[in-house]
């Protein structure tokens, strides 16, 4: 207003000081600074005072004054145009901000119409945005009115709500009381008599989960049976750990454990190789947290120690975490190279060979420090998938060999059959030629399954004995006999009674490695997938891939074995 008035003033002055195009010219240059003006009702006021002024203007050329007007008109005509954009800008937001308050309007609605009368904290962050939206209509009042009788129906209900809440809250309060009665029960019966310390174990662990289950209890009385339950716990392990011999062992062993732990902690810290320190440390923080409770009288100094070595690690490690990533990365090169060594074995042909690689391999990835564990995964699965193909090689090596050992085993009694026919025949002399060479043929046919060898043999030698024996019997000249099994086919006693106790050997190391996991894989079901237990889940998926890929081995092994004594 007074910018206003100021503005008249001036004008008033300019028109009456000077007779020439200067008042006009004046007015023309203040509507030039005034088009682009964004106070839109206080420009607007100011161009209405120049055309009122500019009515009252002195006599000036007729040709010179319009010149001046179309100036004038131009810049009013610009300051109207951003005048009326403004305004549908302005319409655009209040229609956008109508539609942003029925979005918030109908989550309101939905959460009254669910009964969510304990979502006061969401219906308060909603009530605050919905007042924020502006500008708006003349017809928000609409909203608001819906906004409001919202409000009204949700308050009613969270009055119910919270009644409701304080009544469960004094029945939990009385069921937590409940339990600490029975715990107390429990607790004043503990003495020297006591034998069975695992039920009284149970029963309180059952206690305590119980507990854990009920709900809250009003919150002036939270404090104070919150302090009941850990003073009759603190109460339980001191009784147990007075008259509790077994778990005096079990905490003197604990803190040995966790001793160990905290020495093995502080020793890491002179570890030159960082990655593998790294690796190390986390895995005795896993192992820490898996070690039960010791006294409490030295529970806070072994804890003191293991924490500040793994603090002071962890600062060692912050400092050099270049160089631990740089290892990291070496160490993956390494078992990448692995990797595509494990990969070019497919195209070689010995299966002894390919497991005398396969066992060096294994022995190289071992060596071989820990990579980054985004990685660790991935690299495993691809160096277990190249081993698992060599080992599908090699099984369906040996399955072949077996396929081929049936054939030979038909082929072997066969010829068995046609022995013992021609030591019938009426002229063995005859026949004696064609045994000869039924003999020569069965020496070059191949291995036969080993269940079936010592049979097989037996009845071959009595095929052969009996032709021979009715041969001598019929008085033929031919006593030559040829010998039913060679030195390379029995071979030394001792070698195979040595061989005979590997394969009994390898077969119980797979019945210990298939044992092994099972128990792993059954471990694995009582583990809840949580970001705490999903670790020890991985960790023991991969004890289970490591005695998977051992287990292949032995079995190739075994089969290896058993090729050897049927030859």
């Amino acid at each position: 207003m007074e910018n206003t008035e100021n503005l008249e003033e001036q004008t008033q002055q300019d028109f009456h000081s000077t007779p020439d195009d200067s008042f006009y010219n004046e007015l023309v240059s203040k509507a030039n600074e005034l088009k682009s003006s964004t106070d839109w009702q206080f420009a607007a006021g100011e161009f209405d005072l120049i055309r009122q002024k500019w009515s009252e203007g002195p006599e000036i050329d007729s040709d010179r004054k319009k010149e001046l007007y179309a100036a004038l008109t131009e810049s009013m005509d610009t300051f109207a145009k951003a005048r009326k954009e403004n305004y549908e800008k302005v319409q655009e937001r209040k229609k956008a901000n109508v539609e942003k308050r029925d979005v918030l309007l109908q989550k309101f609605r939905n959460i009254v119409e669910n009964k969510r009368w304990s979502a006061y904290n969401e219906v308060y962050a909603l009530q605050r945005k919905f007042e924020e939206i502006r500008p708006l209509p003349a017809n928000a009042d609409i909203q608001n009115e819906a906004f409001e009788a919202l409000l009204k129906v949700f308050n009613e209900g969270k009055v119910e709500y919270l009644v409701r809440v304080r009544e469960k809250e004094e029945e939990n309060l009385m069921g937590k009381l409940a339990i600490l009665d029975k715990m107390e029960s429990i607790i004043n019966g503990l003495g020297k008599e006591t034998s069975d310390w695992s039920k009284v174990d149970s029963d309180m662990e059952t206690l305590s989960e119980q507990w854990k289950k009920v709900g809250r209890v009003v919150k002036e009385k939270s404090d104070e049976v919150w302090d009941k339950f850990k003073s009759s716990r603190d109460r339980y392990f001191a009784l147990k750990l007075e008259f509790n011999e077994a778990y005096r062992g079990e905490l003197v062993k604990n803190l040995k454990i966790k001793t160990q732990l905290a020495d093995k902690a502080e020793a890491l810290l002179k570890e030159t190789d960082l990655a593998l320190a790294s690796k190390e440390m986390n895995i005795l923080n896993k192992r820490w947290k898996e070690v039960g409770p010791v006294q409490r009288d030295v529970s806070d100094s072994v804890w003191e120690r293991f924490k500040s070595a793994t603090d002071a690690f962890s600062q060692i490690r912050n400092e050099n975490l270049d160089t631990i990533r740089d290892t990291e990365q070496h160490n993956l090169d390494l078992k990448e190279a692995l990797i595509a060594k494990a990969e070019s074995i497919l195209e070689t042909n010995g299966a002894d060979e390919q497991r005398e690689m396969i066992e060096k391999l294994f022995q190289e990835w071992n060596a071989i420090g820990p990579i980054p564990k985004r990685k660790t995964k991935k690299v495993w699965s691809r160096f277990k998938m190249a081993i698992d193909k060599i080992q599908d090689q090699r099984r369906n090596y040996f399955k072949q060999q077996r396929l081929e050992q049936k054939d030979n085993l038909s082929l072997k009694r066969e010829i068995i059959d046609k022995i013992s026919s021609l030591a019938g025949s009426e002229n063995l002399e005859e026949a004696l030629s064609q045994v000869k060479e039924l003999q020569a043929e069965y020496q070059k046919i191949g291995f036969v399954p080993i269940k079936q060898k010592n049979k097989l043999w037996d009845d071959y030698r009595k095929a052969c004995d009996l032709f021979y024996k009715n041969l001598r019997a019929s008085g033929s000249s031919s006593h030559e006999k040829l010998s039913t099994y060679t030195p390379a086919e029995t071979g030394s006693r001792g070698e195979l009674k040595q061989k005979q106790q590997e394969l009994f050997r390898l077969k119980k190391e797979c019945d210990k490695l298939n044992e092994t996991i099972l128990q792993y894989a059954d471990t694995k079901t009582y583990i809840k997938p949580n970001k705490k237990g999903q670790a020890l889940i991985d960790d023991i998926q991969e004890k289970i891939d490591a005695a998977k890929v051992e287990l292949a081995r032995k079995t190739e092994e075994l089969d290896r074995l058993r090729l050897e004594l049927e030859s």
